[in-house]
């Protein structure tokens, strides 16, 4: 691989690294979807392709830091854009165009990861959110104490039952 051209070498880390992203948002929407259904099958199967996809990603990573640290690379810089952008090759122009686009579509994943990891963390304990709305209502009286005095009521969930009655 080094003795292709540098530019080369970026255009094939780009595309490496867009079929790598392609594949993590294909095992996040089927994870996403495995979560909605609650198939904890689904879900452990997406968990383990999500973690050879990160796993790619950072080989990816170490490639980048390669690519910036190469003896033939153009210019010095921070990162592969920078370096692109200061470049007068025509074919540099379009790469820099491509980093920004999978720039953009790594930040859109990363998000998502997070979405979906906080909505499996919330169902994972689900019924002890539900345990405990229901237990917090104890303070509130109790939904047949009819006879008893009024006792002042905060809207808290745990009151749902009591109005109910």
């Amino acid at each position: 691989m080094m003795n292709q051209p540098w530019m080369d070498r970026v255009s094939q880390y780009l595309d490496a690294l867009e079929a790598c992203v392609e594949t993590l948002n294909d095992t996040l929407d089927e994870t996403r979807v495995g979560t909605t259904s609650l198939s904890g099958e689904q879900m452990g199967e997406g968990t383990r392709r999500l973690s050879l996809c990160l796993q790619d990603l950072e080989r990816l990573i170490g490639e980048r830091k390669e690519l910036l640290d190469a003896e033939d690379v153009p210019f010095t810089g921070v990162s592969l854009r920078d370096i692109l952008n200061r470049s007068s090759d025509p074919s540099a122009s379009e790469l820099a165009k491509r980093c920004g686009k999978l720039s953009h579509e790594v930040d859109m994943s990363r998000e998502r990861a997070v979405a979906l990891f906080v909505c499996q963390f919330h169902l994972g304990d689900l019924s002890n959110h539900l345990l405990a709305l229901l237990r917090s209502g104890t303070d509130h009286g109790s939904t047949y104490e009819r006879g008893k005095v009024e006792t002042k009521r905060t809207g808290v969930a745990g009151s749902v039952f009591n109005k109910a009655a």
